[in-house]
């Protein structure tokens, strides 16, 4: 029969629950190196649902934490990792009742099911590029970590022996791995700065206890070359907290050399009529960051006309739809295809009727010589009036979403289109945000984003924050209508706490509400697949 459960007893890995000291207490809550592919039939709804829920975490990996976070300090940020992380049932507690313990081992076998076939598929999905890899090796490296640290530590070991990682537990005042003389603990300690656990609130830093004993080529040549531990007669001797870190080590480098395995059997899935449509979609749209939620499209109680068009554009506009309007104006070149591919189902979402979107185009299109009213009627008109279901198939065009702006072609000369964040280069980039006054500290963060992650949306909702004092960029980064409707909430709610708000009639109830929850949703990544149909 089943062991009586024992006593309950506090955890000290933070999320991990009321852990319990009875025959779960080694038990690895179905962490896994992901060696071997699941035997499993999963449907093809469930295949994308789970795809989806491990995506949107990693990319809250990817936006939490910052691109120069160490692994060492994982365990600052599971606070703002866990909701997500349970949410998406990519992450396991111990058993705190005698009921947990009774289903655990039934939840331990969904869990494992909905880990590794969400992590094979991600796999299949991020092995063809360069980009694609290590975006996907440096997050499921984090959620690894993460992983481990939630352990006990008997689990940890029992991990450890399970990985085939060459190792012994360190005895005190055991003589060395050769035989030849003793090593010491406390010299040990004092000779690894690495061995030093902070517990904060301005303690004095304890001296971790636990070391192990592994031949130095086991360990990660940058541990030896940063000095966080001791080397003696080969044998490296590595303090518990370190060990995470060796362990990272492998799991990264058996992780990439299964991408290579993976690529090798890219076609065969991508001509799977079931799955390789969507398989294709992770492909191009799975890497950029969905930053938020499908944002409230309910009436914002301002619309884009002729009148206000000067105004809103230097307010409400995002980079790309501004940048292609001044542009136009600068050059007094008409604006080549794809841009105005762009911009013409962005002012109508805006709120342009038709008739404005005639005269607006009529009058921009003109500035440029070569364009006079006789060639707007024969060569624009059309497209014009095809946006909005007058001609052609008569559905109308609609705005596109920053993931298929941001895979726009790259600009030639003449024209201009597509993301600027991803299309011009730092020096164009900073001059470009100079001329439009955003602050130089937002700029460098900007730079740092694109630089480090080659996150375009995000260091879009910096120019966002830039221009919208105290808006913590909610609702932004997916579209630029979603830009441009969050901004003119902004400001509508700015008129109403200044007390001046017009008399004219109020916002739909709701209208105001801020999108709150930062996180990217199985809704949006189709969402944004449906965009760049």
């Amino acid at each position: 029969g089943a062991p009586a459960p024992a006593r309950r007893r506090s955890s000290g890995a933070a999320g991990a629950g009321v852990a319990t000291a009875g025959p779960y207490a080694a038990d690895d809550l179905g962490l896994s190196m992901y060696a071997i592919s699941p035997d499993v039939e999963v449907s093809v709804r469930e295949f994308e649902e789970l795809a989806r829920d491990r995506l949107r975490v990693l990319h809250v990996f990817d936006r939490v934490c910052s691109y120069d976070t160490k692994l060492d300090n994982m365990s600052e940020f599971k606070p703002k990792l866990m909701k997500d992380l349970v949410d998406s049932q990519l992450i396991m507690n111990y058993p705190a009742t005698e009921a947990d313990m009774d289903a655990f081992d039934t939840k331990k076998a969904e869990f494992i099911r909905r880990d590794s076939v969400s992590h094979f598929v991600l796999r299949l999905a991020f092995c063809k590029t360069r980009d694609a890899r290590d975006w996907f090796l440096r997050q499921e490296q984090r959620l690894f970590v993460l992983r481990f640290e939630s352990l006990r530590p008997e689990a940890q070991e029992e991990f450890i022996k399970r990985s085939n990682l060459k190792c012994r537990k360190f005895e005190m005042n055991a003589g060395g791995a050769d035989g030849q003389g003793k090593v010491n603990l406390h010299e040990v300690q004092r000779a690894t700065p690495a061995a030093k656990i902070y517990r904060g609130d301005g303690a004095k830093p304890e001296w971790d206890s636990t070391f192990y004993i592994m031949p130095f080529y086991e360990v990660d040549p940058r541990l030896i070359a940063s000095r966080r531990l001791v080397v003696v007669n080969g044998n490296a001797y590595v303090p518990s907290i370190a060990l995470k870190l060796i362990l990272a080590k492998r799991f990264r480098d058996a992780l990439a050399a299964s991408l290579d395995v993976a690529f090798t059997g890219l076609p065969r899935a991508l001509t799977d009529p079931r799955i390789g449509g969507f398989l294709r979609d992770l492909q191009d749209y799975g890497l950029q960051l969905l930053v938020a939620k499908a944002a409230n499209n309910d009436d914002v109680g301002e619309q884009l006309t002729l009148d206000n068009f000067e105004e809103l554009m230097l307010r409400s506009f995002p980079p790309c739809m501004r940048r292609a309007v001044e542009r136009q104006r600068e050059t007094k070149k008409h604006l080549k295809h794809a841009g105005r591919l762009q911009l013409r189902p962005f002012l109508k979402e805006c709120g342009f009727t038709i008739d404005d979107s005639m005269k607006w185009w009529k009058q921009e299109l003109c500035r440029d010589q070569t364009v006079d009213a006789v060639s707007f009627e024969k060569n624009y008109t059309y497209d014009v009036e095809h946006t909005y279901g007058k001609k052609g198939h008569l559905q109308g065009q609609n705005s596109f979403g920053c993931p298929k702006i941001i895979g726009f072609p790259a600009e030639s000369a003449g024209q201009c289109h597509g993301c600027p964040f991803k299309n011009l280069d730092v020096p164009g980039l900073r001059q470009q945000m100079h001329k439009w006054k955003i602050p130089e500290r937002t700029v460098l963060e900007m730079e740092k984003l694109i630089n480090n992650g080659k996150h375009f949306q995000l260091a879009c909702v910096e120019y966002f924050k830039a221009l919208h004092t105290g808006h913590e960029g909610d609702g932004v980064g997916n579209s630029p209508g979603d830009f441009f409707r969050e901004s003119c909430r902004h400001y509508a709610r700015k008129k109403e706490q200044a007390g001046t708000t017009a008399t004219t009639s109020p916002a739909k109830p709701g209208a105001a509400t801020v999108i709150t929850t930062p996180a990217a949703t199985p809704a949006a990544v189709a969402a944004g697949s449906q965009g760049a149909a």
